[in-house]
């Protein structure tokens, strides 16, 4: 009898613990741990951390670490790492001094906003 090849996915919990997927590999659906803990797939959690964050902030997903940068160069706390998504977000709120909102880019200047390049 042949087993499945495992998923494996893998994600760092709340406590920073390693869990990994132990699911068959290419399964619908969330990752689900050992201890029956699921998550979803990290490109899941990144677009929808980006549609919220995005405008203010560059949000990636380095493969163990959620991390995001404000582009505002001025803002007193510019980068945040976190291991999880749920705590990225919490820290992104806490910090935010007001709901995100997009910034302005800088015009050319001697340039009419309104006239083509």
């Amino acid at each position: 009898m042949l087993i499945p090849p495992l998923c494996n996915e893998s994600r760092l919990d709340h406590q920073a613990r390693l869990s990994t997927c132990h699911l068959e590999t290419g399964h619908p659906g969330p990752h689900e741990d050992a201890r029956g803990e699921t998550w979803e797939p990290p490109g899941v959690v990144l677009e929808r951390l980006r549609k919220t964050w995005g405008r203010t902030h560059r949000i990636a997903w380095t493969g163990s670490l959620w991390m995001a940068t404000a582009y505002d160069r001025t803002s007193h706390w510019r980068t945040e790492i976190e291991p999880t998504p749920d705590q990225l977000e919490e820290r992104l709120r806490t910090r935010a001094k007001a709901a995100p909102s997009p910034i302005p880019r800088p015009r050319a200047s001697g340039l009419d906003a309104t006239e083509p390049r």
